[in-house]
């Protein structure tokens, strides 16, 4: 659920990771969503995690009725409300899509019955976890170190094709500033 240095786990060249992403998106079940569409809702209980076969989404939760956008996902990420699906609760975000997206959904009772097959995927799981805690830090310290237009900058430069597909209401959102403070960032960075 973030914007990451183009993890594509499902291109993973090492043998054991490739290996475990192919058995998941095979024992997984394959969804269409449509632009706007949330893969996962607000209150929804969340029982499963997602691998991005194509397309983009957004994370996002509501503060005060203002959605406020806490990442982004695309092809190649593996995505969920990692709160509500450790403790199998309801979910406090909705993840959307930004564009028709297809993805692959692995419920928590598919991945407790390949846990008994291949018991490297807790590891692998567990790896996920701390991955994304690590990248919940760097975000933290990048926040609260950099200004906007710096963060805009690292964005663009880890996502360069993908950050063009997103509208700006959302990257402004992500990064706590106008639509019209992005727009002179972006026009800043063209010339």
């Amino acid at each position: 659920m973030y914007i990451n240095p183009q993890n594509q786990l499902d291109k993973a060249t090492d043998k054991p990771t490739a290996r475990l992403m192919q058995m998941l998106m095979e024992n997984g079940s394959e969804s269409l969503l449509k632009a706007g569409e949330p893969a996962i809702k607000a209150g929804q209980r969340c029982d499963f995690f997602f691998i991005v076969v194509s397309g983009s989404f957004r994370a996002y939760r509501l503060l005060n009725d203002r959605e406020m956008i806490i990442g982004f996902s695309f092809a190649g990420d593996v995505d969920t409300a990692p709160h509500a699906f450790i403790t199998n609760a309801h979910s406090t975000e909705t993840i959307e899509a930004i564009v028709d997206s297809v993805i692959i959904k692995i419920h928590r009772s598919t991945l407790e019955r390949l846990k008994g097959t291949y018991p490297e995927l807790k590891d692998f799981i567990e790896n996920l976890l701390a991955h994304y805690i690590e990248v919940l830090v760097r975000r933290h310290i990048e926040f609260k170190s950099y200004t906007a237009e710096q963060l805009y900058h690292a964005l663009h430069a880890r996502q360069p094709e993908q950050v063009k597909l997103i509208p700006l209401k959302y990257i402004a959102s992500y990064l706590g500033i106008s639509q019209e403070r992005l727009s002179r960032i972006r026009a800043k960075m063209a010339t």
